[in-house]
């Protein structure tokens, strides 16, 4: 297995998680951008019919996948450092792949012994025109090695091979974005070109994946320990209602949408919903893969104080990036919709701004349950997930059908995660619990209004399009960049930045 780094200082373990964020968040802004622009040649290449079509099925897929695999993702994410230091590596991949082929065995069978019968019940129909026995082919192929990428993704965020991973969302998103156009343009669209687009490309990261972390090598003489796949297990099973929870907060809403208002509302709402939610998601990733692997590896260590210092030290990066990306979303969010979709789909931007404000605050309540996560108490989180998914989906039953707009849905859906946020943040114990200096929060939010206001002017004077989007964000950042370097904020980290540049140039 690939080693991880040794024992650090703390003030060291600060500057290896500030610079695996960095990276990965240089990963996830260039997997940020090309999904954009897939996002926008989708509108292109797709009737909003289809769009709903495919996120039913998309959704259906990913969420099949939380269920049966993210259990395990996030067991191996918690745990591979402790056999790693333990030196049994050798049994807790032999476990983990085990569980991994059963899962992937059970869920295609499942899904073959309940699709041919409903097929052949309701051949001829409309359903089976929609929904034809190619697509699901395609998605089930596409499920083994969507599992498969995250599952190695995830270990080798966890052993800190963070330019690997930069290397391999390079692959995942210009392949996707590659195939799915050959596929349109050779044949026409169709959206089983997209999910195979999909198969293909997290395969080649999957190959990829597997062959660094010489998984082959370390299996092939070891077998499965009962031990292991218990703790495995105590802790990632609690996870699966989790993970059900939380789609349900992000994802049930397309689903009722599609029942009250038709399909083509649904994929006017999903496509302005998935680029915003798309976005936060990256970035949230971005900074827990570059934070997460050092605050476990501080806790595995004994040190409460320390890791607790690394999450709010984690909260603070996070702060600096969502909270003008919020503040971004809600002075651009008609500018975004008209420069990068088709017409149909730009009425759809209403409901940016508060699924931005949503997704912020889902990434603060990862960094609010941190506490049980460590402790094991995955109880705990599945109870808070599970209240915050009711209280979105009953809110969208009532309101969705109520008003007849999809824009009520987003913002249920903001509430749902503010309530979820609020049970992880005041439920968690105290001892470590993330702080964030007032100062900070104030500096920050200051530095956001800076942004809007530059932005907002630009929006008189400037037409919305694809040259004047870049001129806002560029102008954003800058703004935004210059006042809070101004104010002080981040001067430990342009510190940092000159020390380690001033210490390449003389050979160090």
């Amino acid at each position: 297995m690939i080693q991880t780094k040794n024992k650090k200082r703390p003030g060291s373990k600060k500057a290896a998680m500030a610079k695996d964020t960095v990276i990965y968040m240089l990963a996830k802004g260039i997997e940020g951008i090309v999904g954009v622009v897939t996002m926008s040649v989708m509108t292109y290449l797709f009737l909003t019919e289809q769009m709903g079509r495919y996120s039913t099925v998309n959704i259906a897929i990913t969420t099949i996948g939380m269920v049966a695999i993210q259990w395990l993702v996030q067991s191996v994410l918690r745990y591979i450092n402790k056999y790693d230091i333990l030196n049994r590596q050798n049994e807790f991949f032999a476990t983990v792949f085990n569980a991994w082929m059963k899962v992937n065995i059970i869920v295609t069978a499942v899904t073959v012994v309940l699709a041919v019968p409903l097929y052949i019940a309701l051949s001829g129909g409309s359903f089976v025109q929609k929904y034809s026995p190619t697509l699901l082919v395609t998605g089930l192929v596409w499920f083994v090695t969507y599992n498969t990428a995250q599952l190695v993704v995830a270990m080798l965020a966890a052993l800190r091979e963070a330019r690997l991973n930069l290397v391999l969302s390079m692959i995942t998103v210009c392949g996707r974005l590659l195939f799915m156009v050959i596929f349109c343009k050779l044949f026409k669209s169709r959206i089983e070109w997209i999910f195979l687009s999909y198969f293909i490309t997290d395969g080649i990261v999957s190959f990829i994946g597997l062959k660094r972390l010489k998984v082959l090598y370390y299996i092939r003489d070891a077998k499965p320990n009962k031990e292991i796949l218990r703790e495995l297990s105590d802790y990632g099973m609690p996870l699966m209602g989790n993970m059900l929870t939380t789609s349900v907060l992000n994802k049930s809403d397309i689903y009722i949408i599609t029942f009250f208002l038709g399909e083509s509302m649904a994929g006017i709402y999903q496509t302005n919903y998935s680029l915003i939610a798309t976005a936060f998601t990256l970035l949230s990733a971005s900074v827990m893969r570059g934070s997460y692997p050092t605050i476990l590896r501080t806790w595995a260590e004994k040190d409460k104080i320390g890791t607790a210092a690394l999450i709010s030290e984690a909260v603070r990066f996070y702060l600096l990036l969502s909270i003008p990306a919020v503040v971004g979303v809600a002075a651009t969010s008609e500018v975004i919709s008209t420069a990068l979709f088709e017409a149909n789909y730009v009425e759809g931007n209403r409901v940016m701004f508060w699924v931005a404000l949503g997704q912020m605050f889902l990434g603060l309540t990862e960094y609010s349950i941190k506490p049980w996560e460590l402790t094991a108490n995955t109880k705990a989180i599945f109870m808070r997930s599970l209240a915050g998914g009711a209280v979105n989906v009953i809110l969208n039953l009532i309101f969705v059908k109520l008003f007849g707009s999809y824009m009520v849905a987003a913002v249920t859906t903001f509430i749902g995660f503010f309530v979820y946020f609020l049970l992880a943040r005041f439920g968690t114990g105290s001892e470590l619990k993330w702080h964030i200096p007032f100062k900070s929060l104030f500096r920050i939010l200051i530095s956001a209004g800076a942004m809007y206001l530059v932005i907002t002017v630009l929006k008189i004077m400037l037409p919305f399009n694809k040259i004047n989007l870049v001129l806002f964000v560029f102008c954003g950042i800058i703004v935004y960049g210059a006042v809070i370097v101004a104010s002080g904020e981040v001067n430990n980290e342009l510190k940092a930045i000159t020390a380690r540049l001033t210490n390449r140039k003389e050979g160090k």
